[in-house]
């Protein structure tokens, strides 16, 4: 594992390691003792760095992690697509998934369907 923090936080465009430090309320120097190696993150302080650069803690460790893929490959195309939703978006797609779990059978009875087949896209119009 190799910590990423200058790649990420120059992707960030944080173009100093001064501008980063002071974002996160920090001195300089202390920052650039965690950017080089010399002291190590804590959980608190490494969490609080990606979320200032919108990274994950496996991205700041420099962990190639991989999750686990779902066994339903609708459930993972879900998951895909949800993924590339702006934060508005997710909140709609929120929204109206919880008109599905809420009451399925509402769906059978406006649309001669049953649930699975509306969220399968099975005999859409």
């Amino acid at each position: 594992m190799k910590l990423q923090l200058m790649r990420l936080r120059k992707e960030a465009g944080y173009k100093n390691r001064k501008t980063i430090a002071d974002e996160l309320g920090i001195s300089e120097r202390k920052y650039k003792s965690w950017e080089t190696g010399e002291v190590k993150l804590t959980l608190a302080d490494a969490c609080d760095i990606a979320d200032l650069l919108h990274c994950t803690l496996d991205e700041l460790a420099g962990r190639d992690f991989q999750p686990v893929a779902y066994s339903d490959p609708r459930q993972q195309a879900l998951n895909h697509s949800y993924s590339l939703l702006d934060e508005k978006s997710k909140g709609d797609l929120a929204g109206i998934a919880s008109t599905f779990t809420a009451d399925p059978s509402r769906l059978a009875s406006k649309s001669g369907r049953g649930a699975e087949d509306v969220v399968a896209g099975e005999g859409a119009a």
